[in-house]
């Protein structure tokens, strides 16, 4: 069985749909299952929908308006003139029960979590609809899913937590075994019957879901890049497609910011030990990038560079934690209790700081926390008054040819000291297989490109000099 997912910009109009059925066409794998996100905007625009119906903003009306017609515009592209009259009409039910919800919003004040939810997954229910009756009239017979009726998760409704066991057995029991299978990423249930969203991004999520359920042979997830990248193309003009690179790598690359991949999505795969193909839907002869557990020896030690911009630094300091135990506990309960992501830790040997990077946004309310768990020791002096640094950005190299080989970290460290970029804080994995510092956002950029010239740029040899 062959898994392909097809995100937004592959799925964001009529063009790009025909495509995306072009690239199933040529496949020639007896089982395919397709999972889509919603139309590339879509998602902003439901959200613009509810906040401006929350608002009391008649225009929600005018977005309305321009959803539907994205939508109808896509059909009448897609679809036989004589054959549009079924699926409009299903369309246009989805709008009036969207308008429903959105006139509740406006006139009831009342804007739940939930809610918003259930605004958010019509963006996928409606392009899974239009591409499945867009392959039928080409050729591609499907049956369309609801990936409600599968997936089951808790009632964090924004960024629900799946739980696997109940979700893979759903799958492997009622899943049609059919060619060809059409479902909707992103969207979910949870265990009380009520929609939920995997998080931004998670349509790959959704995938990895199917693929390891089913069993799948490989996961194909397009895009409209050539796979994961040396590092952002937006931030180094060198950088270039990396042909293969194992789990740990690609979970790594992804979590520090590489966008081509949901983090969340290479968990699944590993324990189901299914391969994933990351393809471009408008390049499709580029080999893409391999993600494995046993991809081919590489000669480089560092395979990517990511960088997360628009992040806070944190330090707690103070002659009060020497010696005392439970202090980081403290630190990273206060956090957790406010529901903050915490990016990076690092702490010095002598147990007299700790420091913690998170998402900048988020910086003043993990003072706030934090201040006052430590309230009465910062009162006594025993501790420093919480430190915050913005905007900061963490750069981090990342590859298994770095385990076990000494120089990586110095020769990296030495480039950014001898361009005068200052590094604010360290860290490196137990594994060795990723470096990342903390440096000011302005020399972000300068740093990436240093780093990626130094360890993916041939270094040329000197000029010999020839005697006379």
């Amino acid at each position: 069985m062959l898994v392909l997912k097809f995100g937004g910009t592959s799925v964001a109009n009529a063009e790009a749909i025909r495509q995306l059925i072009s690239v199933l066409q040529e496949k020639q794998n007896p089982h395919m299952l397709v999972v889509v996100s919603a139309m590339s905007k879509v998602t902003d625009l439901l959200i613009s929908l509810y906040q401006k119906a929350a608002a009391h903003d008649a225009s929600y009306l005018d977005l309305l308006t321009q959803l539907e017609a994205k939508h109808m515009d896509a059909i009448e592209q897609l679809v036989p003139m004589s054959q549009q009259i079924d699926i409009k009409g299903r369309i246009k039910m989805i709008f009036r029960e969207l308008e429903d919800i959105c006139r509740g919003v406006y006139l009831l004040d009342e804007l739940s979590d939930s809610t918003k939810a259930r605004v958010m997954a019509y963006g996928e229910r409606l392009s899974s609809a239009i591409i499945s009756v867009a392959l039928q009239h080409h050729g591609l017979p499907n049956t369309l899913l609801d990936s409600r009726d599968f997936i089951v998760t808790d009632s964090t409704y924004l960024n629900a937590k799946v739980n696997l066991k109940a979700t893979y057995a759903l799958m492997q029991e009622n899943v049609p075994k059919v060619a060809l299978l059409v479902a909707p990423g992103f969207i979910s249930r949870s265990q009380t019957g009520r929609t939920t969203v995997l998080g931004r991004g998670g349509s790959d999520y959704t995938a990895s879901l199917y693929a390891a359920a089913l069993r799948a042979d490989l996961l194909e997830i397009w895009s409209d890049v050539d796979g994961m990248y040396t590092t952002d193309p937006r931030k180094a003009s060198a950088a270039y497609s990396i042909e293969e690179l194992s789990y740990e790598e690609a979970m790594e690359l992804a979590y520090f910011g590489a966008k081509v991949l949901f983090p969340p999505t290479i968990a699944p795969l590993v324990a189901a030990q299914i391969p994933l193909v990351l393809k471009n839907t408008f390049n499709p002869g580029h080999k893409g990038t391999l993600i494995s557990s046993s991809p081919a020896p590489s000669a480089q030690s560092v395979k990517g560079i990511s960088c997360i911009d628009h992040m806070a630094v944190l330090t707690v300091s103070g002659s009060g934690m020497v010696g005392v135990p439970g202090v980081a506990m403290r630190l990273f309960k206060a956090v957790a209790q406010e529901c903050i992501n915490i990016y990076f830790i690092t702490q010095s040997s002598s147990e007299q700081s700790i420091t913690i990077g998170l998402a900048e946004a988020e910086g003043e309310k993990a003072v706030q926390a934090i201040s006052q768990e430590f309230a009465e020791d910062i009162a006594q002096e025993l501790l420093n008054p919480v430190s915050l640094e913005t905007p900061m950005s963490i750069v981090a190299l990342v590859g298994d040819g770095m385990i076990r080989q000494p120089g990586v970290a110095g020769k990296a460290f030495s480039l950014l000291g001898d361009h005068g970029i200052n590094i604010r804080a360290i860290a490196q994995g137990a594994t060795e297989r990723i470096i990342s510092v903390v440096v000011n956002s302005q020399e972000a950029h300068r740093a990436v490109n240093l780093l990626h010239d130094r360890f993916f740029l041939p270094v040329a040899e000197p000029a010999e000099v020839i005697q006379a």
